[in-house]
């Protein structure tokens, strides 16, 4: 009966740590669960949102105007006289060059809203300068737009017979002359000769001119445009700038010379 009394005791002790055991796993499983991570839910992308730039608004070219109103006065000067008709025609000129073409209005002979010129314009480099026109201030299409004249007189070349030859001067012309048409298309487009300078002067020679002057007068007659002589009536008997039209350096002229350029003007686009 001893033996029987001590086993009961142990087998009790047994079955406590089973059942301890048992209670332990149950909980460890039970935690588990409760913390395991949650299975990620997917994260759909969201759509970016697609910025649609601002147009940038499209340059507003100047339209042709009804053409600038102009008064041309012109009176009597060195021999030079112009009739009413001869001066509505010129009235109805846009000059567009360089320093030379600005002494059209630095002398006063014509009002500036219808020279678009400066200083060191050569026809390579002309989209590189701006001209004042009528109050404001454009690039040589935009302001011959702004002019609207029945006829365009280009005159320049002193600053590219050093610089281009003669063949890329007359394309360059042609380049010019085929914008300008584009853009008005009523007007009747010319290019005057580049004019002389004095004999003695070491800028260029005569004879140089002269060649820039037929090859650009073949081409641009060829293109179906105007040419205008103007460098003959300012010429001496030796093919230099005659004196009586110096303006003192050798390659620029005088009021007297503008007067001789518009009196060819009217000769030759009457």
């Amino acid at each position: 009966m001893k033996t029987k009394t001590n086993k009961i005791p142990q087998l009790v002790f047994l079955i406590i740590i089973i059942v301890a055991v048992l209670v332990a796993i149950i909980v460890r499983l039970v935690q588990s669960k409760q913390t395991a991570p949650e299975t990620p839910q997917e994260t759909l992308a969201q759509p970016t949102e697609t910025v649609v730039p601002t147009p940038t608004p499209t340059e507003t070219l100047p339209q042709p105007s009804s053409q600038i109103s102009v008064s041309i006065d012109l009176p009597d000067y060195d021999g030079y006289s112009f009739t009413d008709s001869e001066k509505e025609l010129i009235s109805n000129c846009a000059f567009v060059g360089d320093s030379i073409c600005s002494g059209l209005y630095v002398y006063g002979v014509l009002p500036q809203n219808i020279v678009v010129a400066v200083g060191n314009v050569g026809i390579r480099s002309i989209d590189d300068y701006t001209f004042k026109v009528n109050g404001g201030e454009y690039n040589a299409l935009d302001a011959l737009t702004v002019i609207a004249p029945k006829y365009v007189i280009f005159s320049m070349g002193m600053n590219d017979i050093n610089i281009t030859s003669a063949e890329t001067y007359c394309e360059n012309y042609l380049d010019m002359l085929k914008r300008t048409h584009e853009r008005l298309p009523q007007s009747k487009l010319y290019v005057a000769s580049i004019t002389p300078i004095d004999s003695a002067s070491s800028f260029a020679s005569n004879d140089k001119i002269n060649r820039y002057n037929a090859a650009v007068k073949q081409a641009v007659e060829e293109a179906g445009y105007g040419y205008i002589d103007i460098a003959t009536s300012l010429r001496d008997s030796s093919g230099g700038m005659n004196s009586r039209f110096s303006g003192g350096d050798g390659i620029h002229i005088n009021k007297s010379a503008y007067y001789s350029i518009l009196s060819d003007v009217v000769k030759q686009i009457g």
